[in-house]
């Protein structure tokens, strides 16, 4: 009986924010265990746009069991002394409606904790560490096929097979460096491919009957199902979604 009401009162004792901070840590490793893809930059750029979330480092890759994927990061929870005398966890979204709602917002004790998270496959583990010298780290935008990508080689595409002129048409899209590019003529025919990610291409070719330019859907450019590849294009892989 002492033992259970021992533990119960420690329970009670701890700080909601801490238990906070370690439940933001399991939701993001949920997130993370779900996701297909694991581009450190891509992961660090999502992690860190969360307000509580700073990011210190992202390492490995999630289809290994010897280099896993890793982050580190620190979470910021907060608490308050609610009606009942007892210290409640505060999330974002109690501050933002303050934020609108109230003359001033309340301000709040904040605990910071430092979780790693790796993640194997859908398996994830998450174990709170010290929190590392120095300042987290800042990660760029995921790179993205330019809005205009598809009527822009629609337009500018030389209208019968010459591998030259598509090459400087896809060259003046100016891609980032980060989006993968692929031109190629196969059998008479030029085929474009343009990649972000896994799950995200768009296809071109050209043929003697013209230029068709088309986005497979995002089960039919996955891994395993397409390469996103200039030889698929040129063959009209995935022209139609699949039934």
């Amino acid at each position: 009986m002492f033992l259970a009401a021992l533990l119960a009162l420690s329970a009670c004792a701890e700080d909601p924010a801490a238990r906070a901070a370690r439940a933001h840590a399991d939701q993001i490793a949920e997130q993370l265990g779900r996701g297909l893809d694991w581009n450190a930059e891509d992961v660090g750029w999502v992690l860190s746009r969360d307000e509580d979330v700073d990011v210190y480092s992202v390492t490995g890759t999630r289809y290994s069991t010897t280099d896993q994927g890793r982050v580190l990061l620190r979470i910021r929870a907060t608490s308050r002394v609610g009606a009942d005398g007892q210290p409640q966890p505060v999330n974002e979204a109690t501050r933002a409606y303050e934020a609108t709602h109230g003359p001033s917002p309340s301000t709040y004790p904040v605990t910071s904790a430092c979780f790693e998270i790796s993640v194997s496959y859908s398996d994830t583990n998450v174990a709170e560490v010290d929190c590392p010298a120095g300042e987290p780290r800042a990660f760029r935008s995921p790179a993205s096929i330019p809005y205009n990508a598809f009527e822009w080689l629609k337009m500018h595409l030389p209208k019968t097979p010459d591998l030259m002129a598509a090459r400087k048409a896809v060259d003046h899209l100016d891609l980032d460096d980060r989006i993968g590019k692929d031109v190629a003529e196969i059998d008479g025919v030029i085929g474009i491919a343009l990649r972000e990610r896994p799950g995200e291409c768009l296809f071109a070719r050209v043929r003697q009957q013209g230029v068709e330019v088309w986005r497979p859907s995002r089960v039919q450019a996955m891994p395993g199902e397409s390469s996103c590849s200039a030889a698929e294009a040129a063959h009209g892989h995935a022209q139609r979604p699949p039934h």
